[in-house]
């Protein structure tokens, strides 16, 4: 009988301490964890990235962002005004381009009239200025000859600018000379429009001094050649002299130090230059006027 208490008893320790080793695993395991999101963080191999409709968005935004600063850009640059018809606001000026004709002993100039506007009076008036600017102050001492064409180099509601080239021979020259004459002129106040009216002087001050901004029309002229020219002395104060270019119509006595011309609504330069580089060099400019 005591033998079996003891068994019992026994049995019924080992039951307890049974429980109680079981009771501890439970309490020593790991919990679950039912956050997959936490175990996907602690193992970045596990990590799938999806595309975020945020981020598709905000792509889509920036394209269209993008496309609206292009097409404004180009609205811009569609909608640039020519310098020649902003000057006229709203008193654009219809009209045409004829031309007549100068001859007195060796000299002959072509030179350009204007037609066809509403005021007569005034088309009279201008066509008296552009004759006086083409034909005026020509020597004609010892003349052998001298011929002027002329060309339209802006045909604007507000400004007509004429580029006036040909050739002089002298007798006391070795040899023909190239020469160049311009005429911007407004054509509502009948005002002849000099490079100081219309240009930014400061720029082109600059572009000459550092050689940029402009383009050399002559062919087989160098941008360094010119630039020596220039630098060794022929200019001795690009602002000086740019300030005394073009026909004072109010003052043709006044000999021009350079002409100036409006074409495509670029300046274009004019500078005398030694006779191997034509005797005058021309220039356009890159930005719009």
């Amino acid at each position: 009988m005591n033998k079996y208490i003891r068994f019992i008893s026994l049995l019924t320790i080992i039951m307890m301490m049974a429980a109680g080793c079981g009771g501890n695993a439970d309490n020593n395991k790991e919990p679950v964890v039912e956050d997959y999101d936490a175990i996907l963080r602690g193992d970045q191999s596990q990590v799938i990235v999806r595309d975020e409709p945020g981020a598709a968005g905000t792509e889509t935004a920036e394209s269209e962002t993008a496309g609206t600063v292009e097409t404004e850009i180009q609205a811009e640059t569609e909608q640039v005004i020519p310098y020649a018809d902003r000057t006229a606001g709203e008193n654009a000026v219809a009209y045409q381009i004829g031309s007549a004709v100068y001859e007195e002993g060796a000299v002959r100039v072509e030179y350009p009239q204007l037609t066809g506007m509403s005021d007569e009076g005034k088309q009279q008036a201008l066509n008296e200025k552009i004759r006086a600017a083409a034909v005026g102050n020509i020597s004609t001492d010892n003349v052998i000859s001298y011929e002027l064409t002329f060309e339209t180099a802006t045909e604007g509601s507000g400004i007509v600018s004429f580029i006036f080239r040909g050739t002089s021979f002298y007798a006391n020259s070795a040899y023909p000379n190239n020469i160049v004459r311009t005429l911007n002129i407004d054509l509502n106040t009948g005002k002849n429009v000099r490079l100081k009216d219309f240009a930014d002087m400061a720029l082109v001050v600059s572009s000459l001094e550092l050689s940029d901004g402009y383009t050399i029309i002559n062919e087989g002229v160098d941008m360094g050649d010119f630039s020596a020219y220039l630098n060794n002395g022929a200019m001795t104060d690009y602002a000086v002299m740019l300030l005394d270019y073009d026909i004072d119509l109010e003052n043709l006595e006044m000999i021009p130090t350079g002409y100036s011309a409006i074409r495509d609504n670029h300046l274009i330069l004019f500078m005398e230059a030694e006779h191997a580089m034509g005797d005058y060099v021309e220039l356009e400019f890159h930005k719009n006027l």
